[in-house]
């Protein structure tokens, strides 16, 4: 390959995902004629390699959700790209390889005491990693790489086709290519948080919306209180952590080996509800390596002939549903025989043959999985309290700190190792659903409803938990009365009578009244209303447009299949790409990758890095 001298690329966001395309871009340019007359400028406020939401300065105990051994910024021997393979340290391997010199950052030093491979890292040791990273890929780079401490504010077309970035300070920057990679940005309030905010403020209420943990400021939720949490994933997480440790509260092991807490007295009373009425699951304890099934194998791109548009509920999930419950009974067979009948060879022939929720499906799996435990309902495990009432919270809560316990010890006992086997299938799952993505199979609006909204979210709420830590210190809240459980399907609304917020769930006729209201989730992608006045203005002007289901529904940047931008007319724009979870069709590949496992962050950074190339 040869490039055009003087090619000039900018990526605005300096988060993982810029790192990760700057990465396979100075890998491509390493060898190429020209490569050193190439400018790449990075542009962001915040520290390059961990920009906004990875940054240092965030409270300790805010942790990841990965352990350290999973997270990888490099690839590997699995990595197909066209690029050079060039490997490098997971986030735990630099850890333990520089934890002398990391002991000396009063920052993350308490936490390498007891620091393991298995150990879920604080978000500010993963920004050292993230900044050591983007140090790695720049020291002795083929091109020059010029970081801008600045937000760009807005993009223009000059006549030769060039694009001029204008930086919040005034100056400009002329180049050839333009990456959008902000990751999350803010959204203004939606018209519904607009409205509770100014309730909460006509009647002295307290009202925190929607954002990043790390942005909000807990010290205005008050102390020994009822406060209501709308959420229980891992926003909700945070703000656990935020209430209650942060404030002085202590956990502590008791002669039995449960978890306790003893409150400092400065804590809420925090009444938490959402859709589910449940935490997300906790991250699975054991090796889950062991436990990987041969993948893809039902739900592969090529299973769909042709280049129509695909029906997401008729067409992908249903075959997506059998590659889980495939992966199932696969480990199943292959690790606890003594729980199945017959042979798997038998099994899996006849399996294959049959459309997985056909009443024949379900007869072969009685007679060859003898206990209904054994078995895989999906709908159940997306809603597991489907059908269930109460008599009130006290019931709920009781009801849910049992669900935790039972959760907490199944997700460390490989006698359920079919759990990981299914978690393994959700990953690939999401990696054919973004070839499927990328060929154009799936129309805009089963993106935004289907993909993003219900995919994403049961990948989240399974695969996607908070560590088992996390979990038990749940519990301990929920036992000594600082947390309690509203229930499945709870609103929130105003009481413009009495002049408070309110929770009610679907499952008890109970209400639950309070002075404060904690929406406990990331703002819901909006552009034309993003906090970020880039996206805001490409918007107005019909140089970006948003993808929609609906008027609830999370509303992203439009691209084509090589994620170019999408205008109101329905033309590309040949020279300005995005990326990320603001990116409608991205969030298949916005996590941090696991190791050795051909992660689609890899892939698909490194076919932006060849678009970004003449």
């Amino acid at each position: 390959m040869s490039i055009t001298a003087g090619h000039r690329i900018a990526i605005v966001g300096a988060g993982p995902r810029g790192t990760g395309v700057l990465e396979r871009l100075l890998a491509h340019l390493a060898d190429i004629d020209a490569a050193d007359t190439t400018s790449i400028h990075i542009v962001d406020p915040f520290p390059a390699g961990a920009g906004r939401i990875w940054r240092g300065s965030q409270p300790p105990l805010l942790w990841m959700n990965s352990v350290a051994a999973d997270v990888t910024m490099f690839t590997d021997e699995t990595t197909t790209v066209d690029g050079p393979i060039k490997p490098g340290p997971t986030l735990a391997e630099w850890v333990l390889s520089n934890i002398g010199t990391l002991k000396s950052d009063p920052e993350v030093a308490p936490e390498l005491e007891t620091f393991t491979a298995q150990s879920f890292a604080s978000r500010t040791l993963q920004s050292r990693y993230l900044e050591w990273v983007f140090a790695q890929a720049v020291t002795d780079a083929p091109a020059t790489v010029e970081v801008h401490r600045s937000t760009v504010v807005d993009i223009a077309d000059s006549p030769d086709g060039s694009q001029t970035l204008t930086l919040d300070d005034g100056s400009t920057l002329e180049v050839d290519t333009v990456l959008l990679a902000q990751g999350h940005p803010d959204a203004l309030p939606s018209s519904a948080e607009t409205y509770l905010q100014k309730f909460a403020d006509s009647h002295d209420l307290t009202y925190v919306g929607p954002g990043y943990t790390a942005d909000l400021d807990p010290d205005v939720v008050p102390s020994d209180e009822p406060i209501l949490v709308a959420g229980l994933g891992l926003a909700f997480i945070d703000w656990m952590v935020l209430l209650a440790e942060s404030r002085g509260g202590v956990f502590s092991r008791g002669i039995d080996g449960d978890l306790i807490y003893e409150p400092s007295g400065r804590e809420p009373i925090v009444y938490a509800g959402s859709r589910r009425g449940v935490p997300y699951h906790s991250k699975i304890g054991y090796d889950i390596a062991a436990a990987r099934p041969p993948l893809p194998k039902y739900f592969t791109a090529d299973a769909f002939p042709g280049d129509g548009w695909l029906d997401f509920r008729r067409d992908v999930w249903p075959l997506a549903a059998k590659e889980l419950a495939g992966a199932h009974f696969h480990e199943l067979f292959a690790s606890h025989p003594e729980r199945t009948t017959g042979e798997w060879a038998d099994f899996d022939a006849r399996f294959a043959a049959l459309e997985w929720g056909s009443a024949e499906a379900r007869r072969l799996v009685e007679a060859f999985v003898p206990k209904d435990d054994d078995r895989i309902d999906l709908d159940l495990i997306d809603r597991p309290l489907t059908g269930e009432s109460y008599s009130g919270v006290d019931d709920v809560t009781a009801r849910i700190i049992g669900y935790i316990d039972d959760d907490l010890a199944r997700r460390a006992d490989y006698h359920y190792s079919s759990d990981a086997a299914v978690f393994s299938a959700l990953l690939s799952v999401y990696m054919t659903t973004g070839e499927l993505l990328r060929r154009g199979r799936i129309p805009a609006a089963s993106v935004a409803m289907d993909i993003e909204g219900w995919l994403h979210s049961f990948f989240s709420f399974v695969a996607s938990g908070p560590p088992p830590q996390r979990l038990e210190q749940l519990r301990a809240l929920a036992s000594c009365g600082i947390v309690r459980f509203l229930g499945p399907d709870t609103t929130f609304s105003a009481d413009t009578t009495d002049g408070l917020f309110v929770a009610q769930s679907a499952a008890h006729p109970e209400t639950v009244t309070a002075r404060t209201l904690v929406d406990a989730r990331l703002p819901v992608a909006s552009i034309q209303s993003s906090g970020d006045v880039l996206l805001r203005t490409l918007h107005a002007r019909g140089e970006m447009v948003e993808i929609r289901a609906n008027e609830r529904s999370a509303a992203k940047i439009s691209v084509d299949g090589r994620s170019r931008i999408i205008k109101s007319d329905g033309s590309v724009h040949e020279r300005r790409y995005a990326v990320g979870p603001w990116v409608a069709g991205h969030n298949w590949s916005s996590a941090f990758p696991r190791p050795r496992t051909n992660a689609g962050f890899f892939r698909h950074n490194d076919a932006l890095a060849l678009e970004l190339l003449p």
